[in-house]
């Protein structure tokens, strides 16, 4: 196993560990300090499975840890008060001090890793607030509630992050995956792969349209008294 960073959040005692230069965080440890009771439950109904692994010990048994998306969603769904408190500590000093001490194996410039710091810190203050207002007054379960993360420009080049719920049935994807999409995975009735199909061949007819209207617009008139010439369509 790798070498684990003990902290202190209060009186609870919070493990990491660096593996493939990413941060692994104890599950209990951080269940405790977020007020769950049960662990095991809270990690099968709130972490994927590719943000928790189980380490062997070297006397039997394991140890699971979850990653650091993974501690973020524990702290989004803890109703204890100090959850907010919990995730600033994790941000402005826990994650700092491991990156210091060798977690990447290129460290940034003091100057940038404040900047990240407080960039991540305000940011996840702003999901956590909008998680909160979308269950508090959203008419659907909290766990359907999906979340679009950006940075807008502010005052002197300074960044901000704005978190903004999308919309039921909105979908965030490339044009390439959208193509994909609909020729493979995407659930749509004949209805809507009619109108797609459509709006697609409107759209095509319109830009036909305006390509021949342009090519009518470039062609010389005819001098005065002659008449244009007629286009002759040869058969071979």
């Amino acid at each position: 196993m790798a070498d684990i960073t003990p902290f202190n959040f209060g009186t609870h005692a919070v493990r990491v560990i660096t593996r493939d230069n990413q941060h692994w965080f104890v599950a209990t440890d951080v269940c405790e300090a977020l007020g769950y009771r049960n662990t095991s439950k809270a990690i099968s109904d709130h972490i994927d499975e590719d943000e928790r692994y189980n380490e062997p010990l070297e006397r039997g048994g394991s140890m699971l840890f979850v990653s650091e998306s993974g501690l973020y969603a524990l702290v989004l769904r803890s109703r204890k008060p100090e959850a907010r408190k919990f995730a600033k500590w994790v941000t402005s000093e826990v994650l700092p001090s491991i990156r210091q001490t060798g977690g990447y194996t290129k460290q940034p410039d003091t100057r940038r890793m404040e900047h990240a710091r407080q960039l991540a810190h305000a940011a996840t203050l702003q999901v956590y607030q909008a998680v909160f207002d979308a269950a508090m007054q959203g008419d659907e379960p909290a766990h359907f509630t999906r979340l679009l993360l950006s940075f807008t420009q502010g005052p002197g080049d300074a960044l901000a992050p704005y978190v903004k719920p999308m919309e039921a049935g909105a979908m965030l994807m490339t044009l390439p995956q959208l193509t994909q999409a609909i020729r493979t995975d995407l659930m749509l009735s004949d209805a809507t792969l009619a109108r797609l199909a459509a709006a697609c061949t409107q759209r095509m007819a319109e830009r036909a349209e305006f390509e021949a209207r342009k090519r009518e617009s470039c062609v010389p008139a005819a001098p005065q008294g002659q008449p244009a010439q007629q286009g002759r369509l040869q058969l071979r």
